[in-house]
């Protein structure tokens, strides 16, 4: 009789636990639709060490914890949409000071929204938005930009294809214009385009023994700018085109080298041209 009682008293517990946390799902949600993402993060902290009791079931904690993996992901995916549009509605003010401190947060929410495990299209999505939203002052986007913006939304995004002939995924708006100087292992390349997550320089003829996959160190500055220090950056090769010269290059996040430079060119009046 005490086994049955006990098994009977287990399966109480078990069932109270589950519901007290169907409970903290529904109120997670009703939070997220609106609320602070970083309350909600707590609240999904909160929930999860509810998870390691002893007496909640085993087998359904898996199952709440890739819901409240969900619930932070949307929340945080939310307050990165509702701050990139308070930015561009800065930048149209001629509040660059405000637009920036805005995308500063943006950037740190968009982190948490992708180790939710946010979407490519979402990440694509909000780094257009977010050059765009750079690009953006009081007398409006750039033309030139918004032309680019509607042309990698008709192309789904798919660049120019690489010498394999498969269609390479481009992350970023490029640039073809101002050109870049990029300095790696002692020589001086230009740029054929360049973006916030990578860039393309000519004149490389394989002097430097580089593959796919290798880890670089790049000195990158704009000649237009005199006496501007140039920027330091971790790069990651792609490919190399022996037949153009050119050696494709990755950044492994949104440059913060790049994003001071188009910063600094603006400044000096500089509106850097779209790749055709």
């Amino acid at each position: 009789m005490p086994a049955v009682m006990d098994a009977e008293t287990r399966r109480k517990l078990e069932d109270a636990m589950l519901r007290k946390a169907e409970q903290e799902v529904s109120r997670l949600r009703r939070m997220a639709e609106s609320g602070d993402p970083e309350v909600v993060e707590q609240g999904a902290l909160s929930a999860g060490e509810l998870l390691k009791a002893r007496e909640f079931p085993s087998q359904r904690a898996a199952e709440f914890r890739e819901i409240l993996k969900g619930i932070q992901r949307d929340a945080f995916a939310r307050s990165v949409d509702a701050l990139v549009t308070m930015a561009e509605r800065r930048g149209h003010a001629g509040d660059e000071k405000g637009r920036n401190e805005i995308l500063a947060r943006a950037k740190q929410h968009f982190a948490k929204a992708v180790r939710f495990g946010a979407t490519e299209e979402f990440r694509h999505g909000v780094e257009r938005r977010v050059q765009a939203a750079l690009m953006t002052t009081a007398d409006g986007v750039d033309a030139r930009t918004k032309a680019a913006n509607a042309r990698k939304l008709a192309q789904h995004d798919v660049g120019a294809k690489p010498p394999d002939g498969v269609p390479e995924r481009r992350r970023a708006i490029r640039y073809a214009d101002p050109v870049v100087t990029v300095e790696m292992g002692g020589r001086r390349y230009a740029t054929v385009n360049w973006s916030t997550r990578g860039l393309l320089i000519e004149g490389y003829r394989g002097e430097l023994e580089l593959s796919a996959g290798d880890r670089v160190r790049l000195d990158i500055r704009c000649d237009e700018l005199p006496g501007r220090e140039p920027g330091r950056q971790a790069a990651t090769v792609i490919r190399y085109d022996a037949d153009r010269t050119a050696l494709a290059l990755d950044f492994p996040t949104i440059s913060t080298v790049m994003l001071d430079l188009v910063h600094a060119m603006k400044d000096a009046g500089i509106t850097p041209e779209p790749e055709r």
